[in-house]
């Protein structure tokens, strides 16, 4: 018995002497912090482990207890090795290690990929009527997924997605799968995919119903790019919506296809719109260093009649000059792009001693092709003026004129007012004859340009230029508003609006027949809503190309506002240092 008792005793102590290092261990491991690391993988790839790897919810804070640990991070191996599964990578190799510091538990993965596994055929058919259909060839041609490529499943889940939107783009309404399978043979590192498509019958489209129209349906229907039995395309009702409610005539406008009532393989279409107000009144106070303070008085009818004709008024007044604007309008055969207006203003102008009075009344042709705008006109004109203390003097001429414009631009997402990168360039080209109607012959062209390029999120380049030209031989009887000046907020900054050009010998500017103007601007983002800028203008107008260039250079900030950019700039002219620094504040987008 007492042998016994003794080696009880001895096993008692024993366990003792082996576990006290253990537990010892075990409070040491619960008292530090867990680091969790991985080698061998970057990029996507490291990004789709961290989203598998459970052990990570530990990193930085309490280790585990040591039964847990050890669970998790055998557990880690086999998520890593799913992780990598969808990149190609299935004959992975993934280890790890745990080690404790008097501070910091570590557990390291060493990724060792292997061999990736390939995609070894595809096997595609497409039947139905989109076999026939030359777009979805293209969609065909287009998948992302390539015989011999390294085999990636979300490309596979893509092929699959731009199979399954072309359908319904293109109004496959049955469109479905009837195979649709990835296969990884394993031994042989590659994949065999089945996709096989049937599209079905492409619908047409059938019946459109209006409702709530308070204009006639006959003018209506020009802003429907498609008839009843034509093939279905999302794109066409997509287009519809956007032009009625570019419009201005609806509050709210709902164009949708009816696929519940679909018969025949023709789906009806719903047009829903709430009318807008007819009268809308505009008035709002402001200011611009070329114009001073200024007030802005504006009544709009959005339809004359039911068949869509507008009116738009708008009186300005400000201290450099008075305008009054009325504008008739009247919708083409395509009103989303087409359109006719007849024109009549009186422009009051009285500026560093220009005194200038002009009526003019024209009719004007306007066409939108994509991004591109052209404007016939022409024009009849009446124009008071008078330089500095001379004699007064009034001129009249019939003007026709071409204008053509393009427009490609990137914006920012939360504001179509800010402009990422892009550009505009237009060409103008008028002219008048003293045979009809005209106190002088005369033809002017001219060319501009503006231009925005991003470097990177916060750094942008801008550039504008404006050249321009008159054939005439007796300038002198062209009046103030066909004639070329420079200066101002949109000009050359650091000169006064409309103050470079040749002068009387009073040393009134009285404009010129030749005009060259350039800038280079550099801005950068120096908060969310908020840009500085640097920059340097260039130019002048004058009687010969041989004219003397003027440069300014300034500094300016920007605040990003909804209606475009505010900018306030403050410049000077470097070669007249005596002149002194200038202040200009503008708004609107920089296109």
């Amino acid at each position: 018995m007492t042998i016994g008792r003794l080696g009880w005793l001895l096993v008692v102590l024993a366990s003792c002497w082996v576990w006290q290092p253990l537990a010892a261990q075990q409070s040491q491991r619960d008292s530090t912090t867990l680091k969790v690391t991985f080698e061998g993988v970057e990029g996507e790839l490291a990004n789709n482990v961290r989203s598998y790897l459970e052990l990570l919810q530990f990193n930085g804070k309490q280790t585990p207890a040591s039964f847990r640990l050890r669970y998790l991070a055998r557990r880690g191996d086999t998520s890593i090795r799913q992780a990598l599964e969808p990149f190609g990578y299935y004959h992975s190799e993934v280890n790890h290690d745990i080690t404790t510091g008097p501070e910091q538990t570590y557990v390291r993965y060493s990724i060792v990929l292997g061999p990736p596994t390939v995609i070894g055929e595809i096997d595609f058919e497409l039947s139905g009527a989109a076999a026939q259909d030359p777009s979805f060839q293209r969609v065909r041609n287009e998948l992302p997924i390539t015989e011999g490529e390294v085999l990636q499943h979300s490309q596979y889940e893509r092929s699959k997605s731009l199979l399954r939107s072309a359908a319904a783009e293109r109004g496959y309404y049955d469109a479905r799968f009837t195979e649709q399978t990835l296969k990884v043979e394993l031994n042989e590192k590659s994949a065999i995919i089945t996709l096989h498509f049937d599209s079905g019958p492409r619908y047409r489209f059938g019946d459109v119903s209006i409702c709530c129209n308070h204009l006639n349906s006959d003018f209506l229907m020009r802003y429907f790019q498609f008839s009843e039995g034509d093939s279905f395309h999302t794109r066409d009702l997509l287009d519809l919506q956007v032009a009625l409610a570019g419009s201005d005539y609806f509050e709210n406008v709902e164009v949708a296809p009816l696929w519940n009532e679909a018969t025949d393989e023709q789906v009806p279409i719903s047009v829903r719109v709430t009318p807008n107000k007819r009268d809308q009144y505009q008035i709002g106070p402001g200011y611009g260093t070329d114009t001073g303070a200024r007030l802005t008085l504006g009544f709009n009818r959005r339809w004359v009649n039911d068949r869509g004709h507008r009116l738009n008024s708008i009186v300005r007044l400000s201290e450099v000059q008075n305008t009054g604007f009325v504008d008739y309008i009247i919708p083409g055969e395509n009103p989303a792009r087409d359109q006719y207006s007849i024109t009549g203003e009186i422009l009051d102008k009285r500026y560093e001693d220009i005194d200038s009075t002009l009526y003019r009344a024209s009719v004007r042709d306007n066409r939108h092709y994509d991004n591109w705008q052209r404007t016939f006109e022409l024009g009849y004109q009446r124009e008071d003026f008078r330089f500095g203390t001379g004699e007064r003097q009034t001129s009249n001429f019939l003007v026709p004129s071409a204008e053509f414009s393009l427009v490609s631009s990137e914006t920012d997402a939360d504001n179509r007012n800010l402009v990422d990168q892009g550009y505009r360039v237009s060409a103008r080209l008028q002219g008048a004859s003293n045979a009809v109607l005209s106190d002088a012959t005369f033809l002017s062209l001219t060319l501009s340009g503006k231009a925005v390029y991003s470097f990177n999120e916060k750094w942008r380049f801008l550039a504008r230029g404006e050249v321009g030209a008159i054939a005439t031989s007796d300038f002198e009887r062209l009046s103030p508003s066909l004639r070329f000046f420079a200066g101002g907020d949109h000009s050359v900054r650091g000169y006064a609006y409309q103050q470079l050009g040749p002068a009387n010998a009073e040393g009134v500017i009285t404009g010129g027949q030749y005009l060259g103007v350039a800038s280079a601007e550099v801005d950068y983002l120096v908060a969310p809503k908020w840009r500085i800028a640097l920059f340097s203008d260039f130019g002048n107008t004058g009687m010969e190309w041989s004219m003397p260039w003027r440069q300014t250079i300034g500094i300016g900030g920007r605040w990003l506002s909804p209606i475009g950019p505010v900018r306030l700039d403050i410049a000077q002219a470097i070669d007249e240092p005596g002149r002194p620094w200038r202040l200009h504040l503008t708004i609107g987008p920089d296109l």
